[in-house]
């Protein structure tokens, strides 16, 4: 909740720092913010039943969040009259074949190569200087462990059971660390869809593959892995 709070608290102060720019205010990110908390508040407890229970309340959870983005966002833009970003919708409606568009702006972003899809060869290139074997191989692992950790966080029924695999789960994969694991594979795809992009997800990427060479859980899943472990070798 902190950090949504925090998220708009930014957005806001970035609106007065720009003279009131208008356009931030109609933005995604401010209305997602919004959308969350008031799901939130809405479903109080996602964590009830068995498994199949809890994942209909997550998909649930999750149409509503995106649902009421997109209501929030109509509507602050109705009443400030905005128009400003009409033209990237344009432009990411044409990029994926859904509709030719006559904008402009959004016809200048599909001449520009920036806008492209990502060439093969920026993978041969991470390659040269062995971040993308390491960053593979963390995400790999990274993804294997947030996988484990979300079908035990949803299968769990009896809640002193719950809080000893929360624990355990604490100690596989850290909060942190599973939420830089998200960014790191959005930042993955907005590149692959969008080359001018990839500077979020390069950058994300070293900071990902120095974590993993660093981190000793990491090391503790491969020696598991590898059926070697001891606390010794981590």
């Amino acid at each position: 909740t902190w950090l949504y709070i925090i998220q708009i608290s930014g957005l806001m102060l970035v609106c007065v720092l720009q003279f009131f720019n208008s356009m931030i205010l109609g933005s995604l990110l401010i209305s997602f913010n919004a959308s969350v908390l008031i799901a939130r508040t809405i479903q109080k407890n996602l964590k009830k039943g068995g498994l199949l229970n809890r994942l209909g309340n997550l998909i649930l959870h999750v149409l509503l969040v995106f649902s009421l983005t997109l209501l929030i966002n109509k509507f602050i833009k109705k009443i400030l009259n905005l128009e400003s970003d009409e033209h990237i919708f344009k432009f990411l409606k044409a990029k994926f074949g859904f509709g030719a568009t006559r904008d402009f702006d959004a016809n200048l972003y599909l001449c520009e190569e920036a806008f492209g899809l990502l060439p093969l060869n920026t993978f041969s290139r991470l390659s040269d200087t062995l971040l993308f074997y390491v960053y593979i191989l963390v995400l790999f692992l990274m993804t294997a462990a947030a996988a484990t950790v979300a079908l035990r966080n949803l299968s769990g029924s009896n809640p002193v059971q719950f809080m000893e695999k929360m624990e355990e789960c604490t100690v596989t994969l850290k909060p942190d660390a599973a939420y830089n694991l998200i960014h790191t594979v959005l930042f993955g795809c907005l590149a692959l869809s969008t080359m001018r992009m990839k500077y979020l997800w390069t950058s994300h990427m070293c900071v990902f593959a120095s974590f993993g060479l660093c981190s000793t859980e990491v090391w503790k899943l491969i020696l598991k892995g590898a059926h070697l472990y001891t606390s010794q070798r981590v």
